[in-house]
């Protein structure tokens, strides 16, 4: 049985191929940038060109980075420590733990850390632009971010990031007020940004387990899905694989049994799996609650819960005994979605 331990320093290099893998907490290939840090969990050559998935981390900012918009990128913001305020087009809000953006290509927008110690994560699509980082920022291997203030911004490698990774930024623009009062409740069935509340959105129960989409396929043009799934102490989804899906899992709280191809680990806060087309997977909470967040490119898998579990209006998942897996009907998702049953009975 494998076991996802401490590490003396965190991990810098990623595999550079669609292999299964697991990082901890702190590790990724790292890059500080104006005092803040930006982590490829995921980038290109691990997702087989699917997606990136990065997470930010760094000290209160005195102010914004500059307002720009990508030709290409979508972008997904899931603030999961302190604050973050987020400007997309003529609107901003202050996301907390749990709250989430969406940006798709076009949209101009900013962020700025608003807390001490601020995280957000999400994937990117087109997968590569985690080399932005690479780019613009310095290599660091510490766990968090540095202490001290940060140093000047690179404005010579901004130029140069301006034409690599075709984005544009719009100095010539004021920032808007974040607003309090919005309600954020539903995603925008489209490719328009929008912001979601935490715990709002559509969800579902399946085998006791609470899913609440952020992002589906419809909002990204059939390229990424992103959900997060909450469940108690119980056991193991249906083992499954995917024929051409690139599948990452980011543990929020509790910890999580994951296994892949057979390689057992156990997940806490901040840990992150990916698991490559063809990796047959499952997982199981070992806390009574546990919370993380899914992402998937292309999307699709978040309608496994939609087509075999029921829809509610609740923000919590049952508190009686977790039913069990509708088999037949899961079954039959096989032929609708990419996924492929690989464990017993179904």
């Amino acid at each position: 049985m494998s076991q996802l331990i401490a590490q003396e320093h965190p991990v810098t290099a990623l595999p550079g191929k669609p292999e299964p893998y697991v990082l901890e907490t702190g590790s990724g290939r790292a890059h500080v940038l104006l005092g803040e840090v930006g982590r490829a969990l995921m980038g290109a050559e691990e997702t087989g060109d699917r997606m990136s998935v990065m997470t930010l981390t760094g000290p209160r900012a005195e102010r914004p980075i500059p307002l720009h918009y990508h030709d290409h990128e979508q972008e997904f913001f899931y603030c999961w420590r302190g604050q973050i305020q987020l400007w997309a087009d003529d609107e901003s809000r202050v996301l907390s733990s749990g709250d989430f953006g969406f940006i798709p290509p076009g949209t101009i927008h900013a962020y700025q850390l608003r807390g001490n110690h601020s995280s957000f994560m999400g994937p990117i699509f087109p997968a590569g632009w985690d080399r932005f980082f690479d780019l613009t920022g310095e290599p660091y291997g510490g766990g968090a971010f540095p202490q001290g203030p940060p140093g000047p911004p690179p404005f010579e490698k901004f130029g140069r990031a301006e034409q690599e990774f075709k984005m544009k930024y719009r100095p010539d623009l004021p920032y808007a007020e974040a607003r309090s009062d919005a309600p954020d409740e539903t995603l925008s069935g489209g490719m328009r940004p929008y912001f979601l509340r935490a715990g709002e959105g559509p969800k579902h129960v399946l085998g006791g387990q609470l899913q609440t989409a952020l992002v589906t396929a419809a909002e990204t043009d059939g390229q990424i899905s992103m959900f997060t799934i909450e469940a108690p102490k119980g056991a193991p989804f249906p083992s499954h694989a995917h024929e051409r899906t690139h599948e990452a899992i980011f543990v929020i709280e509790g910890r999580l049994r994951v296994w892949l191809d057979g390689e057992e680990y156990l997940l806490t806060r901040g840990d992150c799996a990916s698991i490559p087309a063809g990796c047959e997977h499952t997982y199981a909470s070992e806390s009574h609650y546990t919370k993380w967040v899914d992402m998937s490119s292309p999307g699709r898998i978040e309608e496994i819960y939609a087509g075999a579990g029921e829809a509610t209006d609740a923000h919590v998942f049952p508190d009686t005994e977790p039913a069990g897996f509708d088999l037949d009907r899961l079954r039959e998702l096989s032929g609708e979605i990419d996924v492929v049953w690989t464990g017993g009975g179904v």
